[in-house]
C-alpha cells in the first residue's frame, strides 16, 4: 500500500517552460489523499514549487 496526495489534472503546458501547472486537491481546507495498492501507481512525477522573484534569505543548502 502507498499513501498518495491528489492534485488537479493536467491541462496544457505553460508557454514559458512547457511544464504543467497543478494544484493540490482540497476539500474544506484539507488536502485530499488516500491509500492505494502500489500496483495502481503508473508513474511518479517531480513537483517544483512556484517561486516568486526573490529567494527567501534564510534558505540555505543545509535547510531546504
Amino acid at each position: 500500500l502507498a499513501y498518495i496526495e491528489w492534485f488537479s489534472p493536467f491541462t496544457r503546458p505553460e508557454p514559458d517552460h512547457l511544464m504543467y501547472k497543478v494544484k493540490r486537491s482540497m476539500k474544506d481546507g484539507e488536502r485530499l489523499g488516500g491509500i492505494i495498492p502500489v500496483q495502481n501507481i503508473r508513474r511518479s512525477i517531480h513537483l517544483l514549487p512556484k517561486f516568486g522573484p526573490i529567494t527567501p534569505p534564510h534558505w540555505k543548502s543545509s535547510n531546504v
